[in-house]
């Protein structure tokens, strides 16, 4: 019948306000801060809703105790009628159908049958050869608990329904805690559109707002219009007001402009424009204060982030980020990381690739916020290939770079030229490996603003030399009456770099990597070619797995290893240290999952001349099924930083959970970030209430905030916030 198109149409009432669909549903309204999957509604409230197997076909079907045939073309049933059609079915008291012109009158207990919805009326008149039906006195449940009523629900078309005098409610249908009633709803499948008249939402039978006409989205059509305001105060601000307006400009193409109020500010303009294509897809932001009440300066904010794949093999790239000013997250931003920002990125790529070779041009600025200005790529060209040969074992690496970099002020820059030629045998089996390697480097710089008597054309070649090998041993073994598989894995690493004077050559964009857990095998500890490590040393590698053999999962990995200096290494940067030969570095880690509850990782380096560690960390996690979920995490680098971490997650019951983390700097001696959350959850509503405080900078040490929110379930959310 057609009534099966109410479906859809019904849940979609739930979607009023909420206004962006999937391209941009992100921003029509705040997430709950919490998931919250437990099914809190009484059953016994909600009537079942079974479902109709689909007959897959148009005919229609009647069961009745009696049948009388009152013509040639229409039949009367009367006691238990059952009339089904595709996956409908309509049950009534009684029932006449007149087949040649599809006509269905059926009162009585009238209760329909569709996919995921249960009506009950008292009548139903239906003409299923145009798609149209009437059910007086209707009452509607779905599967996701949503219910209401309306005096009359029509189905004027196959995409249009027309429902009058009707409420729709997540809550209890006999005791709603919230309600939303409308004198008329229409609902359009074909446009996916929406709209209602009188619309009146009542909390505990109390009226809150009405609105004498709206518009709202079906499924995940989106539609232009007022999203909904959220509210807040601060000290920094002052007395807020946001009130979003969301543009349904093309089906990949939205925009979103949100005015945003602010007592100790300004006014604010937010903007968002999205674009989404087969090849192509971004976002540009800006935000806009014409006049700053406190800086009487205009400020704003803008970012454009694309990527493409406009042809086969070619992508493209732009991130571009700018502020007015260095003061721009202190003031707007809203988490530790926003504050912390240092750079913001100005990059734009140009890729193509194919299967063994691939051209990058990019250039890259940055806006500096904290610390010192970075060079600029204005621009940098990259090409790199791999030729593998016999059976891939024997392969070839050429990897090139020129770039040009430039810096504001009277420093160092210029164009740099690099070419890293490589070549390796990879042999490998079910127990081990071995992998010899030979490169070359050549540096070429072309300098400006040179220190006196600095060359102003230094060049630098220098070849490695390296061997990597492995072993892999296993056996079966049982621990704690599991069946487990332990492996033994060690490898050994050689490599050997001849040393050269580089302290003639600048640094644009070379940083030292430590050894550690997440380097333990390089040829060259430096992460760019402005440096080169003169190498000579060995790395050992130790680890074991558990594995349990019948999932395959990793219950325990252990590892330890060393790097051992032959001789010294003298390369640094600019106030770097040497290396002494002799000097060994232990690092160790340590990852276990003992059951589904559990998890564990640590890692350190330890110096065995000074016997302290220069780095240490450790994560651990615990978790009790659905109920409760702790986490505590220590990061430690010597004369860098030393923060720890605390966090737990308790569902006190069904219905409250609470939530905190707290994050304290053991170095500086302060509080970085904290938050604490509480959440109440009914069947239909939910209440959070969430603390948060955190660091900006030492003039301004803490920015404190607190955030309510409501929802409505299966209608939207509102909040507030401080």
């Amino acid at each position: 019948m057609p009534t099966a198109r109410i479906v859809p149409s019904l849940i979609a009432v739930l979607l009023i306000g909420s206004g962006k669909g999937v391209i941009a549903q992100e921003a029509a309204v705040r997430p709950p801060l919490w998931s919250t999957n437990n099914d809190l509604c009484d059953a016994a409230l909600f009537p079942p809703i079974p479902v109709v197997p689909d007959s897959g076909d148009d005919q229609v079907y009647i069961q009745a105790d009696q049948a009388t045939l009152v013509h040639e073309a229409a039949s009367e049933f009367s006691g238990a009628v059952i009339l089904r059609r595709r996956n409908l079915q309509l049950e009534a008291d009684h029932a006449r159908y007149e087949a040649t012109r599809g006509l269905l009158d059926a009162e009585g207990n009238i209760r329909l049958l569709g996919p995921g919805l249960l009506i009950f009326g008292s009548e139903i008149h239906a003409n299923l050869q145009q798609d149209t039906a009437t059910v007086s006195n209707a009452a509607y449940f779905t599967t996701e608990h949503a219910n209401g009523k309306a005096d009359k629900l029509e189905m004027r078309n196959k995409d249009v329904m027309g429902l009058e005098s009707a409420t729709y409610t997540t809550c209890d249908p006999k005791d709603p805690t919230w309600l939303l009633s409308a004198s008329t709803i229409t609902l359009d499948q074909a446009s996916q559109q929406g709209t209602a008249s009188s619309v009146v939402m009542r909390v505990q039978d109390i009226p809150v707002f009405y609105l004498p006409y709206i518009r709202f989205p079906i499924g995940d059509e989106r539609l232009t219009g007022f999203l909904f305001p959220s509210f807040g105060n601060s000290d920094n601000l002052g007395a807020q007001l946001k009130v979003p307006f969301y543009w349904n400009i093309a089906p990949n193409y939205d925009a979103t402009f949100t005015p945003w109020f602010m007592s100790q500010r300004g006014n604010m303009l937010e903007t968002e424009f999205r674009y989404l294509h087969s090849i192509n897809n971004g976002m540009m932001n800006f935000d806009y204060l014409n006049r700053d009440k406190v800086t009487d300066e205009q400020r704003y904010a803008a970012r454009w982030q694309h990527t493409g794949n406009p042809w086969t093999g070619w992508s493209t790239l732009i991130d571009y980020g700018k502020v007015s000013d260095t003061q721009w997250f202190d003031d707007f931003g809203n988490s530790l990381n926003a504050t912390s920002t240092t750079n913001l990125l100005q990059q734009g790529k140009v890729s193509y690739g194919t299967v063994n070779w691939d051209f990058t041009t990019n250039v890259q600025a940055y806006q500096t916020i904290n610390g010192t200005a970075s060079y600029e790529r204005l621009p940098q060209l990259l090409f790199k290939t791999h030729i593998p040969q016999r059976d891939n074992r024997l392969n070839y690496f050429v990897s090139s770079e020129w770039v040009d970099f430039g810096k504001p002020g009277n420093v160092v820059q210029g164009q740099r030229f690099d070419l890293l030629p490589e070549i390796s045998y990879d042999w490998r089996s079910a127990w081990g490996f071995v992998t010899p390697k030979l490169a070359y480097r050549y540096t070429q710089y072309e300098l400006e603003n040179t220190n006196p008597g600095q060359d102003p054309a230094p060049s630098r070649s220098l070849p490695t030399v390296s061997l990597d090998t492995g072993l892999f041993f296993d056996r079966d073994t049982r621990i704690a009456n599991t069946d487990m598989v332990q492996t033994l894995e060690p490898r050994l690493y050689y490599v050997y770099t001849p040393y050269r004077d580089q302290d003639n050559l600048p640094v644009f964009d070379t940083a030292q990597l430590q050894f550690d857990v997440n380097n333990p095998v390089r040829a060259d500890y430096f992460q760019g070619p402005d440096r080169v490590e003169d190498a000579n040393r060995m790395t050992a590698l130790l680890a074991t797995r558990f594995l349990s053999k019948a999932t395959g999962q990793e219950k325990l990995m252990a590892g330890i290893g060393g790097i051992y200096y032959f001789a010294d290494e003298l390369v640094t940067l600019p106030g770097g240290n040497p290396i002494e030969a002799g000097t060994t570095y232990i690092i160790g880690e340590l990852v276990t999952r003992p059951d589904r509850h559990w998890y564990l990782r640590a890692d350190s380096q330890w110096d065995p001349e000074t016997s302290e560690f220069n780095s240490r960390n450790l994560r651990v996690t615990y978790t009790a099924e659905k109920n409760l979920s702790l986490l505590l995490n220590h990061r430690f680098t010597r004369n860098s930083v030393e923060t720890v971490e605390g966090g737990f997650g308790w569902r006190i019951s069904p219905r409250w959970r609470v939530d905190g983390r707290y994050l304290y700097d053991l170095l500086n001696d302060r509080s970085q970030e904290s938050e604490l959350g509480l959440r109440y959850d009914s069947c239909c509503w939910g209440l959070s209430l969430k603390a948060k405080e955190r660091f900006i900078n030492d003039m301004v040490p803490y920015d404190t905030s607190v955030y309510l929110e409501v929802e409505l379930k299966g209608l939207s959310s509102f909040s507030t916030g401080s």
